[in-house]
């Protein structure tokens, strides 16, 4: 087994998830792409599912790595998302897959991750009651994943960075604005019922 062989598989694997659907990728156009033997595939990978599974892994990690420390979760989103989806075509070529589902559940923990910590940042000294944080973080992260999908399927995808970039920028302090109404303005009992 070649030392970098996962590394191999993983490469070939984004070149050809830019040309074809992830449906259409077996595990012949790996092997035969990076020259490596089917063995080896399966030394690593049941799948090419599993394969994808490590795929999102990998290129979220290495992107998480080199940012710098407290970057806003705007662009910390912006640098996952192009890790993972580096060409509208690539996004089109795992949304319509059998997959899309694992891609949707991962984007939204994503999300919801960045946004939870954004708003652990923001909080400061405001009392805010857990069930209104919590729709706070959902309804941030359904518009943005809305909109992050929509942009990745539809023909405004080549302007999805700028878009994404300004959206996200644009919830920080709309986010800041909801928790200090939330704050201002505390649940009856009732509402929690």
């Amino acid at each position: 087994m070649k030392p970098n062989s996962k590394e191999q598989i993983q490469s070939s694997f984004r070149r050809l998830l830019f040309a074809k659907s992830l449906d259409k990728i077996t595990v012949r156009d790996i092997v035969e792409d990076c020259g490596l033997t089917r063995n080896t595939f399966y030394y690593y990978y049941e799948d090419i599912y599993d394969l994808f599974d490590d795929y999102l892994d990998i290129q979220t990690r290495a992107a998480r790595r080199s940012l710098p420390p407290n970057t806003p979760w705007d662009r910390e989103l912006l640098t996952l998302v192009c890790s993972i989806v580096d060409s509208p075509q690539t996004g089109r070529h795992i949304f319509n897959s059998k997959k899309c589902d694992t891609m949707r559940l991962y984007l939204n923990r994503m999300l919801e991750d960045m946004i939870n910590r954004h708003i652990d940042e923001t909080v400061g000294g405001l009392r805010i009651d857990a069930h209104d944080r919590r729709m706070i973080c959902d309804a941030v992260t359904h518009a943005v994943y809305g909109v992050l999908e929509q942009w990745i399927m539809g023909p405004d995808a080549p302007m999805m960075q700028s878009n994404l970039s300004r959206l996200a920028g644009s919830f920080r302090g709309s986010i800041r604005l909801a928790l200090e109404y939330c704050a201002a303005n505390p649940r009856d009992q009732e509402d929690l019922l």
